[in-house]
């Protein structure tokens, strides 16, 4: 009989399978008592806007109203000619008269229903030493809350801003992928929406282009975050290589133009990537001036890596801004062009957004609700969940969205 004792693998090892391999391959896998699912993921927009709920119908109307003029009144003229004095507004002559206020609609849809679905074999459940069903379940809703915080954060940015269409012969050079301004409602009486550039504007490419509005810097409804000071590449420093200078003049440019178009200063956010915050936070000017000096009104802490609040725009991070060109995209409930929400744009450009909570809003048709069906044919049961909701804009001016490129045309 042989020496069954040899160098490096003495006999009788309990835990081996038939004497071979692993010697501690029949050992008990002791349970840790919890089940690693994937981290949830931060979705952040469902209390940040308006949500409107209706038990019947597949769209909501929210009616839009133009702005009033007045005027000064001389005794004995007729208030019913244009004969005040001071005002105008689009189809009167100078002077008031009757207020020739413009009416529209805005419509929200209700979606497609957004579902998602697993199954689990019976077999699996009886031999699975953990519980299987609740951390299915949970990633199933966790899936359809994501898709919801990006639905929404797509409507905000589509709320504030458009893409541009590239015309020849309007200028010779130009990026027609670029973001304008969204168109306002009713113009001349209700207000367009917001961009923030990163590189500052070198002027138009053309003397007078038939679209003017998108081609001509102004003031009212675009911005840029360059420094003063900055040099070499002017454009990608807000989100694709964060600089604290660029995002900081954002943000304060951002509370410029909503100021000056009447919005209120109460629910103002900004959603930045994490990468942004940081680079924010970790800036000199942030760390030893201003801004997180308790003394003079300033609020955060470099301890816990906090700044609640710049030029009266609470920050928030996200891993959810839309980064991808989604312009063929669609998401038709109905079979016309009119009866579905439009989220199709190229989001390639986008570095943030800052709005006020009545921006945009979410029309509800049925709220996240989750079903199981055992099916014997099958032998195991399917889990749905599923909700059938619509995001629209509400108020353009309400949006400043932030574009990590140039002003179309430059």
């Amino acid at each position: 009989m042989g020496n069954l004792f040899t160098q490096g693998n003495p006999a009788g090892r309990v835990g081996q399978n038939l004497a071979t391999g692993d010697d501690t391959a029949l050992f008990l896998k002791k349970f840790a008592g919890e089940v690693l699912t994937v981290f949830d993921e931060k979705n952040i927009m469902k209390p940040l806007h308006t949500i409107r709920t209706i038990s019947k119908g597949k769209s909501a109307q929210f009616p839009v109203i133009g702005t009033a003029n007045a005027g000064y009144y001389t005794p004995g003229d007729d208030i019913l000619n244009d004969n005040l004095a001071e005002g105008t507004r689009t189809g009167k002559a100078a002077g008031g008269g009757l207020n020739q206020m413009k009416q529209t609609e805005v419509l929200i849809n209700i979606d497609k229903v957004l579902m998602a679905n697993t199954f689990i074999a019976s077999i699996d459940e009886l031999v699975s030493h953990f519980d299987v069903r609740s951390p299915y379940t949970h990633q199933l809703g966790e899936a359809l809350a994501i898709a919801f915080d990006k639905n929404v954060l797509k409507t905000a940015i589509k709320t504030g801003a458009k893409q541009s269409v590239k015309s020849p012969s309007n200028r010779a050079t130009g990026n027609d992928d670029a973001l304008l301004p969204s168109d306002a409602y009713i113009s001349g009486q209700t207000k367009r929406g917001s961009v923030v550039y990163s590189a500052k504007p070198a002027g138009t490419t053309a003397s007078s282009p038939a679209n003017s509005d998108d081609l001509y810097y102004n003031s009212v409804d675009q911005a840029h975050a360059e420094p003063a000071s900055a040099s070499g590449t002017k454009t990608g420093n807000l989100k694709a290589t964060p600089n604290a200078d660029y995002i900081r003049n954002a943000l304060f440019e951002s509370a410029r133009l909503l100021d000056e178009k009447d919005v209120p200063q109460s629910d103002r956010f900004a959603i930045i990537t994490p990468a942004m915050y940081y680079t924010l936070i970790n800036s000199g000017d942030i760390v030893t001036g201003s801004v997180i000096n308790r003394d003079i009104g300033g609020q955060g802490s470099i301890a816990t890596g906090t700044v609640s609040q710049i030029a009266g725009i609470t920050l928030l991070t996200s891993n959810h801004l839309p980064s991808d060109d989604h312009t063929t995209t669609e998401n038709k409930f109905g079979a016309s062009q009119a009866s579905f929400n439009d989220y199709r744009l190229n989001y390639a450009d986008v570095a943030g957004i800052v709005f006020q909570k009545g921006g945009f809003g979410t029309l509800k048709l049925m709220d996240l609700a989750m079903e199981s069906e055992y099916q014997i044919q099958r032998q195991g049961t399917l889990f749905v969940a599923k909700y059938s909701m619509g995001h629209g804009a509400l108020r353009p001016e309400s949006v400043v969205v932030w574009s990590d490129g140039q002003r179309v045309g430059q």
